[in-house]
Parts: structure tokens; C-alpha cells; sequence
């Protein structure tokens, strides 16, 4: 009986920009290694492609720019969205700027399929498949509920996105064919823990009201204020909040000397999938693989003060779908907390909608789609 080449060497392009790239990276890692008995899988940040210096200048601006400046990512991020003459040039300068570096990188090497998490990436792909005749099949796999044109190549293979609607957003003529709306790229373990189980681990008592307070791995969101009025809420609430790397934020929390049954503050942590099991309500910034791991674990998700750019587009996309709750200030956050956990209802209806987005959806079937890629294209080869 005949059976499906499987890939024995893949690489992951990604980048340590905040965590949610190479949060999806493992994703699919973990997934691969189950499916794929004995595959290597490499991964690479695009980003270091250009030097540790330049990756960490990069990271920092970055962040910097979405403490400090969050308006000029945002004018930067909606003209990216609405300007075909912004968007178009930019993918190809940097296509080319890290397409390049990419090419020497693997020069000499062989892989048999190549997947990204990161947009460029994804251009760097592109320009390696327009300038170089790659023929390596590809993938980019998007962990968010935003497609931009800065994420959308016609040279790549397969684009597998959150939404039906992500085509349009992308604005990249020839990507439609390939778009695919895939599973939540997140790691095995969300979804799968008991509530309970995962309460008595976390020393958590069963009837408490418990919030997940969390800004991704760089603390962002303007946490401290709307954490110190969900501590005084009524009915009490336990708050559990995860930091990241944000120390200061971390530091000011803790200043609030409040008791254990109202707060918790944690650093930067690899038990999410058990804390979300046991919060009832998880509040973000709307931005990254929180928001999908809070959908696969079927807890209802608050945006609260979503990050500019990325985080705004995004929020709006997961409200426009029923899968989220916008709060752009403390009072809002304060107001939708009560209404949830006073309202049963409410809360059932958001879980509901968490548990009907992920239903049949199963990366294991996506990365089946790379495999039939892969045997197509190995067959041609032959």
C-alpha cells in the first residue's frame, strides 16, 4: 500500500518579538513531531538574520514604540493596512533586506518544507522564491485575528489564517488561492486540563471568581491601574496576573499589598495552560496568542486597552465575530467584569463562542495539507 512522503527536515522562520511567533512556533513543533515520526525541526529568528546587535536594537525600538509612542505605530500600522503604495514597497525592501541574509544562511542545505510565523519571514520566502527559484514547498502560518499586507506573499505556498475574512485584509493579489483558515496555533495542554484538577494544583478554591490578567511576555497593556480597581471590585473577584518580563509592572503590583484572595502576581510563567483551566474570565490586550489559547481553553476573553496597531485590528475582528468584549478604560473593564460574573448567562455565551471557534479545527489537519504539499512537489521533482 502507498503512503505520503513525510517531511524529514523542516525549518520554522520566527522572531523574539514578544512571544506570540515563537509561542506558535512550538505550537506547531510539538504538533510535527507527533505526525511526523523523526522529523528535525529547526527554527531560526528572521530578525537575527541581520546580527544580535540589529535584532536587539530591533526588539527594543519595538517595544519601545508601543510604551511610549503607541500613536506613531498606529498611524504607521493604518497607513500599512490602507495604502497599497506604503505596503507594496516596504514588502519589498525588506523581503530583500532579509531574503538575502536568509539566502546565505541556507546555503548548502536542504529542507523539505519551510514555515513561518513571522511576517518577514514570510518576505524574506518570497523574494528567496521571485530572485531565487526556490522551490522548497512554504507556509506561513498567522497567530492572530489581523491580517496586513505585510503578512500576504504570492510566492508562498499556503497562508493559514484565523478568519474567512483575512483575504480582503491582506490586500496581496494571488494569496486568496492559497489562504486556509486553520486551527489556533497554540501548545498542547489549553483545552485539555480540567477546571478543578487545575484549581486544586493552583491552590484555588472552587466557588472563587477567578480573573486572568495578562499582557503577554512584555507586560504591555496598561495593566497596573485596572488591576488595582479589580481588586476592590464587589462581588470579590481573585485576580491573577502574569507580568511577562515586566518587572517594574511586576514591582508595582505587588506595592498594592493586597491579600492573596483578592491578587496574585506573577512573573513570566510556563503553566498557562494550567492557569487559564482554572480562571473564569481571562483579560488581555487583544493582541497575539493569549487571545487563541483563552479561545481553545473556551474561557471568555476582555480586550482591555488593546495595544495599538496589531492590537486594535485585532480586538475589532474577534468583537465583530462574538469571540471578545472591548474595554478601552478601567471603568468599562470594571462594568464587564460585573457583568460577567454576575450573569451566568453572559459568561456561558462567551465560552460557547470560544468552544464553536475552535470546533473541528485540529493542526494536525492543517500541517496534513503542508505534508500533501510536500508529496505533490516531491512528486514533480521525480
Amino acid at each position: 500500500m502507498l503512503t505520503t512522503p513525510l517531511p524529514a527536515r523542516v525549518l520554522i522562520l520566527s522572531a523574539d518579538m514578544g512571544e506570540g511567533h515563537n509561542a506558535a512556533a512550538r505550537a506547531l513543533t510539538e504538533v510535527m513531531e507527533e505526525i511526523w515520526p523523526g522529523v528535525r525541526v529547526e527554527q531560526l529568528d528572521t530578525v537575527e538574520l541581520r546580527g544580535s546587535v540589529f535584532a536587539r536594537l530591533t526588539r527594543w525600538l519595538y517595544e519601545f514604540q508601543l510604551r511610549a509612542f503607541p500613536w506613531s505605530y498606529q498611524l504607521f500600522y493604518d497607513v500599512l493596512c490602507r495604502s497599497d503604495a506604503f505596503a507594496r514597497p516596504l514588502k519589498t525592501v525588506t523581503s530583500w533586506f532579509f531574503g538575502q541574509q536568509l539566502e546565505r544562511r541556507l546555503a548548502g542545505r536542504r529542507f523539505d518544507v519551510i514555515i513561518s510565523t513571522y511576517p518577514l519571514g514570510s518576505g524574506a520566502l518570497d523574494w528567496l522564491r521571485r530572485k531565487r527559484g526556490l522551490t522548497t514547498p512554504t507556509a506561513t502560518f498567522i497567530p492572530a485575528f489581523h491580517v496586513h499586507p505585510w503578512w500576504a506573499y504570492a510566492g508562498i505556498d499556503l497562508h493559514f489564517v484565523m478568519y474567512a475574512d483575512a483575504a480582503r485584509d491582506a490586500r496581496t493579489p494571488g494569496v486568496e488561492t492559497g489562504m486556509r483558515v486553520g486551527a489556533p496555533m497554540v501548545r498542547r495542554g489549553f483545552g485539555g486540563l480540567e477546571r478543578a484538577d487545575a484549581r486544586r494544583a493552583l491552590a484555588l478554591g472552587e466557588d472563587e471568581l477567578v480573573l486572568l490578567v495578562t499582557g503577554g511576555a512584555w507586560g504591555l497593556g496598561g495593566q497596573a491601574d485596572a488591576v488595582a480597581a479589580l481588586v476592590a471590585i464587589e462581588p470579590p473577584v481573585t485576580t491573577i496576573v502574569v507580568c511577562g518580563r515586566n518587572e517594574e509592572l511586576r514591582r508595582d503590583l505587588e506595592a498594592l499589598d493586597a491579600p492573596p484572595k483578592r491578587l496574585r502576581v506573577l512573573g513570566f510563567v510556563d503553566d498557562m495552560p494550567q492557569l487559564m483551566a482554572a480562571s473564569d474570565v481571562v483579560v488581555t490586550n487583544g493582541a497575539g496568542v493569549t487571545v487563541l489559547e483563552a479561545l481553545r481553553s473556551a474561557r471568555p476573553v476582555i480586550a482591555f486597552n488593546p495595544l495599538a496597531g496589531h492590537g486594535r485590528a485585532a480586538t475589532a475582528v474577534m468583537v465583530g465575530l462574538g469571540l471578545a468584549i472591548v474595554c478601552d478604560g478601567v471603568d468599562d473593564l470594571v462594568r464587564a467584569v460585573t457583568d460577567l460574573v454576575t450573569d451566568p448567562a453572559l459568561m456561558a455565551r462567551f465560552a460557547k463562542a470560544g468552544e464553536g471557534f475552535v470546533e473541528g479545527k485540529d493542526l494536525r489537519r492543517d500541517l496534513g495539507i503542508v505534508q500533501e504539499l510536500f508529496a505533490a512537489r516531491l512528486g514533480q521533482r521525480v
